[in-house]
């Protein structure tokens, strides 16, 4: 059974960064947070309270941190990010400039999800225009 429990907390930034968000998803099997946006400014200190929040009842589950549009971070931020680093958090990165910076603070590689198959795609999109073609005869 997998319990799925999403939060969502948007700090205020100055227009000129990438407002920080952050989705928590309480899974079965991990603890993944989805973190979009740089990891600056005041909004860094709501993530690291929800996280050691979350860390306190794991219960032995891992925890996965996501990385989206993550273009920079301040101190705080990057101490944010190397202990997840050093709890064993697993850290992925979703866009090759994301990976870089990560790569950056935690001075080890950090992965990106593999690309979707194109032939999954291709039979997704065939099978929406049938289903789409078949209700229409049916209308």
């Amino acid at each position: 059974m997998t319990r799925k429990l999403d939060h969502k907390k948007r700090e205020e930034q100055d227009s000129t960064r990438t407002p920080l968000e952050y989705y928590i998803h309480d899974e079965a099997a991990a603890l993944r947070f989805e973190i979009v946006g740089n990891l600056t400014g005041p909004a860094v200190a709501s993530v690291a309270q929800a996280w050691r929040t979350a860390h306190s009842v794991l219960h032995g589950r891992g925890v996965v941190v996501g990385l989206m549009a993550f273009a920079d971070a301040d101190e705080s931020g990057c101490d944010l990010l190397l202990s997840w680093h050093r709890s064993g958090a697993r850290i992925i990165a979703r866009s090759p400039e994301s990976r870089k910076l990560a790569e950056g603070v935690v001075g080890a590689p950090v992965p990106m999800p593999a690309p979707r198959s194109a032939w999954r795609r291709r039979v997704r999109d065939f099978l929406r225009r049938r289903s789409t073609a078949a209700a229409m005869r049916l209308a």
